[in-house]
């Protein structure tokens, strides 16, 4: 059988970061500032626009802008769906008529993987309870990451791949 370790397994850990999609930039900054408040924050994107899918644009409005956030917080990834369930209150205090104004997306960004967490089921996720599901969006072989057949546009580009790559060498030894 191997020599199996369960203190390794039970010890992955992750960066945690928002993907973050918005349409009201004072929604925007109140966002910002809850994940400063509980998390740090350790380097950011700058503003690019949103324009791979017109999936939000009903409920956001348009146009619609992007960036991704990564923290000081380092996590258990089964910790991430804490945080998508803490996110997804957070849209909701941050609504409009009950339409959201920002959509934030956590994930963790780790040596082997970026890993995203969802509400919503399909063949290639994995439930981790309470009702949320985890995808690994990008593997890192052969020196980078890369993407999967299911990997999201915007997380198949250049532009977030840079950002993960960054965000991994960080100087943090406590993500594997």
């Amino acid at each position: 059988m191997g020599n199996f370790n369960p203190e390794i397994i039970s010890d992955m850990r992750t960066r945690l970061f928002f993907g973050i999609i918005y349409s009201d930039p004072e929604s925007l900054d109140r966002a910002v500032n809850w994940i400063r408040e509980n998390c740090g924050i350790a380097h950011e994107t700058p503003v690019i626009p949103f324009d791979y899918t017109d999936y939000y644009k009903e409920e956001m409005g348009w146009p619609l802008w992007r960036l991704w956030i990564a923290t000081k917080r380092i996590i258990l990834e089964n910790e991430l769906v804490e945080w998508k369930l803490k996110s997804i209150e957070k849209e909701r205090e941050l609504a409009v008529e009950g339409k959201r104004r920002v959509n934030l997306d956590p994930g963790g960004i780790s040596k082997p993987r970026v890993v995203l967490v969802t509400t919503k089921n399909y063949s290639h996720r994995i439930y981790m309870g309470k009702g949320i599901f985890a995808e690994i969006t990008l593997l890192f072989k052969k020196g980078g990451y890369h993407p999967l057949p299911w990997t999201y546009p915007d997380y198949a580009s250049e532009f977030f791949i840079k950002f993960a790559s960054h965000v991994r060498r960080l100087k943090d030894d406590k993500i594997y």
